[in-house]
């Protein structure tokens, strides 16, 4: 029975397609390094869209990888099978940028496809942190794709990984954003001890308050001076949360059964964290998701977050990212440097609207 034939399942709301296992880059955190360094097939990769699309609702679409550009004969072809069946999609991709050509970058922004740019700061933390394979230089290659969507006059968000070998630097994001002129936010996203990121450790929270003080500093002292202003992902994923009152994990469509993640072979999972964990596998593009496994998955991500909902942020936290608390051996542990960074961003939040704390 196909997954349409299925009421009692849920629609699909975020589809992840890891489009290939390959990479130009050698990033010291990926923790997608142990797949399969294969494509996937178009085919498979139009059924897995259709799949998503069949059910009428909005969903996320996201372009993954590996890096994702090394497939953009297949990324063009998917956005035409989005448009050609008018499918309510929102599309993203997430780059290192080192292929992102202006043709490429028009291509992109013309159909709505939404653009981010990995980069973790100054030169020497970028060379640092995410090694290009052939040893040249990754924040030149970087600069490629943020300087043709500059001349292109396409603006950009920034994704910074966070560890605990470059937290210390972290206020150099701040310096790059506005150098580029044309980026629009910045996100950090804590490591995740999977993958070469198993070899690296999260920040300490002593380290990541300090760090994340000077970005904020920084950005509000290079705004005076350019008039530019920067957005925080997390701030205004607070600001989201306020308005809406929906701080039920809004951002663990897995919890509720309506994620696919799929990886180059076909295979779905609910969680990048679980891709390859064959107890979490929910089934594949060509059978569709299993409902009770949907179901089991989505149970245990729940059961394990729980602690959660007794903290006193919770409601302008929406929770913790599950992908971060799930460790190699499977355990499940609070990310001590998440929660810093939310509670960070709350209080920030709190205080232009001139709210106190006891307003959570």
């Amino acid at each position: 029975m196909t997954e349409m034939m299925m009421n009692s399942m849920p629609p699909i709301r975020m589809l992840v397609l890891t489009l290939t296992g390959r990479c130009n880059f050698a990033c010291r955190y990926c923790y997608a390094s142990d797949v399969d360094a294969v494509d996937m097939d178009e085919d498979t990769a139009v059924k897995a869209v259709m799949m998503a699309g069949a059910s009428g609702e909005r969903f996320l679409l996201q372009f993954s990888g590996g890096e994702p550009l090394l497939r953009f004969p297949l990324i063009r072809r998917l956005v035409h099978v989005v448009e050609e069946n008018h499918f309510n999609a929102q599309m993203q991709i997430q780059t290192n940028g080192s292929l992102l050509t202006r043709d490429i970058g028009r291509f992109l922004y013309d159909h709505n496809v939404g653009i981010g740019i990995s980069c973790d700061g100054r030169p020497a933390v970028m060379d640092r942190t995410r090694p290009v394979k052939d040893g040249s230089s990754s924040s030149k290659a970087s600069a490629f794709g943020f300087q043709n969507l500059a001349r292109e006059g396409i603006g950009t968000g920034i994704t910074c990984v966070v560890t605990d070998d470059m937290v210390k630097d972290l206020a150099g994001i701040a310096d790059m954003a506005h150098f580029y002129g044309n980026v629009h936010q910045v996100g950090f996203d804590i490591l995740r001890e999977q993958g070469r990121g198993s070899a690296l450790h999260e920040p300490s929270p002593e380290d990541m308050e300090k760090a994340l003080e000077a970005v904020y500093r920084r950005m509000q002292m290079l705004e005076k001076v350019t008039g530019r202003h920067i957005h925080f992902t997390q701030e205004d994923r607070v600001a989201r949360l306020h308005q809406s009152g929906n701080y039920e994990f809004p951002q663990c469509y897995a919890m509720n059964g309506e994620a696919a993640f799929v990886d180059v072979h076909g295979t779905i999972y609910a969680c990048s964290s679980l891709m390859g964990r064959e107890k979490y596998r929910l089934g594949t593009v060509e059978t569709g998701r299993n409902p009770d496994k949907v179901r089991q998955v989505g149970h245990f991500i729940q059961t394990a977050m729980a602690k959660c909902r007794s903290c006193e942020y919770f409601p302008l936290c929406g929770g913790g990212c599950f992908s971060r608390w799930l460790d190699r051996e499977g355990r499940v542990r609070p990310s001590e440097a998440e929660c810093t960074m939310k509670k960070f961003f709350i209080r920030k939040y709190l205080e232009k609207k001139g709210l106190a704390e006891s307003h959570l």
